[in-house]
């Protein structure tokens, strides 16, 4: 651009002196104005050529249409102004060198209209006013057209071409040095020691050496194939790769893949190279891989004998001590831990009869035989030569461990025969108790073997409890559950009733309560006994009894003074579930001849709560059929008002954990009054149990409790009070 501009600046200034010069003479000033124009056109494509090009560019080609247009319509002899047409043929160099392509074919098409306007060989049209012609005109036409065309322009385009065999031959030098480089790096790649491949963020193979096609069993004409890495490896497992596993390089996993002819190989490295192109760096782990799996075997080999009996592969004293720590350290969650220890008594007389081997077998076998028996979960272990010893987990009733514990023995072979012989076998069980938290497993373990002894010194095939702490409460536990079958058989509970009565002290109802007195166990709660009665299944026995016997006596009174005030009933969380509870009561109502009017059953919160959907069948059915219900212990448990507002309940009973707290617990008195106005609200009497004091019985009167059950008024009464009672 400079070099058009410079040189046309300089070289063309004598022609515009030299007419300038003439158009004084003869007085055409307007020929001045427009050199001037021209000039000043010229300068300002000069000055914008160092800062803004395609401005000056811009300028340049309006500055030869502009010098056309001139010479064409302010000539006014017609063959030298034809002249200027052929300044327009040069504005499409121009727009390519400076512009582009696009702008050159535009000129070149716009410049079709002047040549069709030449072909008419006219005057396109003249302006009389403005002519440009002096006489020596076609001397500065020839002349600007000859250095235009000769020289400006001639330059600039050698200028151009100069830079293009520049920017070629750099071209050259670099290719070739790209080549070299080239050369270099694949000799680099090829012989680089270690196999390496080239691929992309998908894990598509571009490009691979020697080593790595031999390594993965690939062809060398494979490469560019489109195949993933991970077409030709795959994980040693049931392991998943990931999908586009580039572009994550931190997340490839680091362990060893397996290719299609059983090498194994490791991604040693994966290195960054350009975008989304990565060098994985591969190496043969096959030999390393071996040695790790046969170290690992013998490892593991150790560690087994480390931790099992060489004789049986059982579990050794060890890893018993070790699991039972993992066992006992757990949170309580209010289940105990059995341990059972199992002695072999007979292993010696097999050992002094047939020698060492026959005690080993003996040994074997037993191991096995247990094994077999027990539980795939179960844990077990040989404790010492000859004792085994298992771990019953989650130990809800302690009597059914001893029952199970009972049965393994009875599975297990009680003969055997070794070489020839028929050995006899002979156990003795000891058993051991804990929960979480409250021994270490070395304190459970020598519990399990002091009641082994025990066993053992007992004689026969016996089974100890160890005779401490939780196990006098289990062994107490057996006993009641064992006392209440024969309980029942021979007629050792009775029923107690204790009155409820209204504001003026009068008797408004009766509470069965069930009593026990054991001819071994001495007097048992029902406290104690309900509970261990609901665990081991017999509480329908004794809601038998108590649903009979009640029925029974509201009769006999019935007969004996014509009138009955109503007696409740007691119903557990497993009473309201019994899909036959009402048929039991329908037919001790029925065999007494007894109507629903003399009968109420009370159920707890969280005998409602426990089995909701079949308690609001069992005691609609109950209402519907003229029975009466109470809500019992009301506040202890945890039902919500809506779920309450479904029961069919005529009273609700405010526990005496609340009553009790009257005169010293505000809170206390203030939900006595809130289980009050829910009362009114549910349209349900209120009783409150175990009053005890008139100060008690004060405030209960006064916000508008309506019954009244406790020590102040009656104890629970036996039979024969309650008949003093009725006479009055």
């Amino acid at each position: 651009m400079r070099i058009i501009l410079v040189s046309g600046f300089v070289l063309e200034a004598i022609v515009a002196i030299h007419s300038s010069l003439d158009a004084l003479a003869v007085g055409a000033y307007h020929v001045l104005w427009i050199v001037g124009a021209f000039y000043t056109l010229l300068a300002t494509g000069l000055y914008y050529s160092q800062r803004r090009l395609y401005l000056s560019a811009s300028i340049l080609i309006v500055t030869v249409y502009a010098a056309a247009f001139s010479i064409i319509c302010f000539v006014h002899q017609f063959e030298i102004s034809k002249l200027g047409y052929l300044f327009i043929y040069t504005t499409p160099i121009i727009a390519r060198l400076f512009f582009g392509t696009r702008l050159a074919l535009m000129l070149m098409t716009f410049n079709v209209i002047p040549f069709f306007v030449l072909l008419r060989n006219q005057p396109l049209f003249v302006f009389p006013a403005m002519h440009l012609t002096l006489p020596g005109t076609h001397s500065y036409i020839q002349s600007l057209l000859f250095l235009f065309f000769n020289i400006c322009l001639p330059l600039a385009v050698f200028r151009a071409l100069h830079a293009l065999d520049a920017s070629a031959l750099r071209h050259r030098q670099t290719s070739a040095e790209l080549e070299t480089s080239h050369e270099q790096y694949q000799e680099i790649f090829q012989n680089a020691g270690s196999p390496i491949l080239l691929c992309d963020a998908d894990s598509r193979i571009l490009q691979a050496n020697h080593l790595a096609n031999a390594l993965l069993g690939r062809a060398e004409d494979q490469c560019g194939d489109g195949s993933s890495l991970f077409d030709w490896i795959a994980l040693d497992g049931s392991i998943r790769f990931k999908q586009h596993v580039m572009d994550d390089v931190s997340n490839l996993p680091t362990t060893a893949y397996r290719t299609r002819d059983g090498k194994m190989v490791a991604l040693e490295n994966i290195s960054a190279t350009s975008k989304d192109h990565y060098i994985v760096a591969l190496r043969d782990v096959s030999g390393l891989h071996s040695m790790h799996d046969a170290l690992q075997r013998s490892q593991e080999r150790e560690n087994f004998l480390n931790s099992h009996d060489r004789l049986t592969s059982l579990p050794n004293r060890d890893m018993l001590r070790h699991f039972l720590a993992d066992v006992l350290g757990r949170p309580d969650d209010g289940k105990l831990i059995a341990l059972v220890s199992f002695r072999v008594n007979s292993i010696r007389h097999a050992n002094e009869k047939f020698g060492a081997h026959a005690g080993d077998v003996m040994i074997r076998r037993f191991a096995e035989d247990l094994t077999a028996i027990l539980p795939s979960h179960c844990f077990s272990a040989r404790l010492r030569s000859i004792v085994f010893s298992f771990v019953i987990d989650q130990v809800d009733d302690p009597a059914e461990t001893l029952r199970g514990v009972e049965n393994i023995r009875d599975s297990l072979s009680k003969e055997m025969d070794i070489d020839g012989a028929r050995l006899m076998v002979q156990l003795s069980a000891g058993i051991a108790l804990a929960r979480k938290g409250d021994l270490e497993s070395d304190d459970l373990i020598r519990r399990s073997e002091v009641a082994l002894d025990s066993a053992r010194r007992a004689g026969g095939n016996g089974i100890a409890l160890f005779d401490e702490g939780d196990a006098l409460q289990i062994r107490r536990s057996v006993e009641v559950e064992v006392g209440i079958v024969s309980a029942l058989k021979n007629r050792e509970f009775r029923l107690v009733y204790q009155p409820k009565v209204t504001h003026d002290g009068s008797i408004a109802g009766l509470e069965a309560l069930i009593r026990w007195q054991s001819p071994t166990l001495g007097a048992v709660t029902p406290g104690e006994f309900i509970q261990i009665a609901e665990s081991a299944g017999s509480i329908r026995d004794i809601t038998n009894f108590v649903v009979d016997a009640a029925c029974k006596q509201v009769r006999i009174w019935l007969d004996k003074y014509g009138s009955c005030p109503p007696v409740a009933i007691n119903l557990s969380a497993v009473d309201i579930a019994r899909h036959d509870l009402l048929q039991l009561i329908e037919s001790s109502c029925a065999a007494h001849n007894i109507t629903s009017e003399y009968l109420e059953f009370e159920i707890t919160e969280t005998g409602l709560i426990g089995n909701e959907a079949l308690a609001i069948r069992h005691l609609d059915e109950l209402k519907i059929r003229g029975f009466h219900i109470a809500i019992d212990d009301f506040g202890t448990g945890y039902s919500s008002l809506s779920k309450l507002s479904h029961f069919p309940a005529r009273s609700i009973k405010i526990d005496r954990s609340f009553v009790s707290q009257i005169g010293f617990n505000k809170k206390s008195e203030l939900i006595i009054k809130a289980i009050v106005s829910l009362a009114r609200i549910l349209s349900c009497t209120t009783v409150a149990e175990g009053v005890e004091n008139l100060g008690q019985e004060h405030f209960l009167k006064a916000i508008g409790c309506e019954f009244f059950q406790g020590f102040l008024y009656y104890r629970p009464l036996e039979v024969p009070d309650i008949n003093t009672l009725l006479l009055r």
